[in-house]
């Protein structure tokens, strides 16, 4: 793949029309930055790197399960305050996203993030690039002096994340009236798949032309600058979504 340019659909026989482009949704952890957020708020809150990576190890193993984890970070993060938190979530770095504010704005259309973490940190983002919806995974829990107290998930798997996306885009797209295919997607992991799915305009960001699940996509993208090009398709290629040139 040439890194510089996105890539389309394979070719077929039929061109189907897409409507008019009505919003955008993004994921924000690997789409819209570039490095763990979680491991960025670790930073942020002067715990040491070396306690987060075993929790993850621990966590890639299987040793510590999905449910263990938001407990096993409240550990981790202990005393945080509620303004240390939101104040951590405002460090964690940000791809080039006025590519994708100023095309957003060109067009006219609402901008949504849709994350697997915390809804805190969705609205965090959200406020940051300008986003009006956040939808997130959980909550922060605090106590009545503002101390982090519990992570509360809704899913902590890929397979419960990616249905509740699903459900949030659908939420979106009945509040904002619109039809899924009018929703541009962007995405890059495995709990994005399910939203490459529920509409025909969805973009993979894959920098490096080997994200295994690209062909969950429409198109792909190696960043925010070529994904936004997408935007003003008016036409898709094959009828559901045909899988992009490898």
């Amino acid at each position: 793949m040439n890194s510089q340019r996105s890539t389309a659909p394979r070719p077929t026989s039929a061109v189907a029309p897409l409507p008019p482009l009505g919003a955008v949704v993004c994921d924000i952890d690997g789409t819209l930055t570039t490095t763990s957020s979680a491991l960025t708020i670790t930073k942020a809150l002067g715990v040491p790197v070396g306690e987060h990576a075993r929790l993850y190890r621990a966590f890639k193993a299987g040793t510590l399960t999905g449910d263990e984890l938001p407990r096993a970070l409240c550990t981790l993060w202990n005393g945080a305050r509620r303004q240390d938190l939101e104040a951590a979530f405002a460090t964690v770095p940000l791809r080039d996203t006025e590519h994708l504010i100023a095309a957003v704005q060109e067009h006219n259309v609402p901008l949504a993030l849709i994350s697997s973490s915390v809804t805190e940190y969705a609205q965090v983002t959200a406020a940051r690039i300008g986003a009006q919806y956040a939808y997130g995974a959980g909550r922060v829990i605090y106590d009545h002096h503002g101390l982090l107290t519990d992570i509360a998930l809704e899913a902590n798997d890929t397979t419960a994340l990616t249905a509740l996306k699903v459900t949030q885009f659908h939420t979106l797209a009945r509040a904002l009236h619109l039809e899924p295919d009018q929703i541009l997607v962007l995405g890059n992991g495995p709990n994005d798949t399910g939203l490459f799915n529920a509409t025909r305009r969805s973009v993979i960001i894959d920098p490096l032309g080997n994200n295994p699940h690209r062909h969950h996509a429409a198109y792909t993208a190696p960043d925010l600058l070529h994904a936004t090009t997408h935007l003003a398709d008016a036409h898709l290629r094959g009828a559901t979504g045909a899988s992009p040139q490898g």
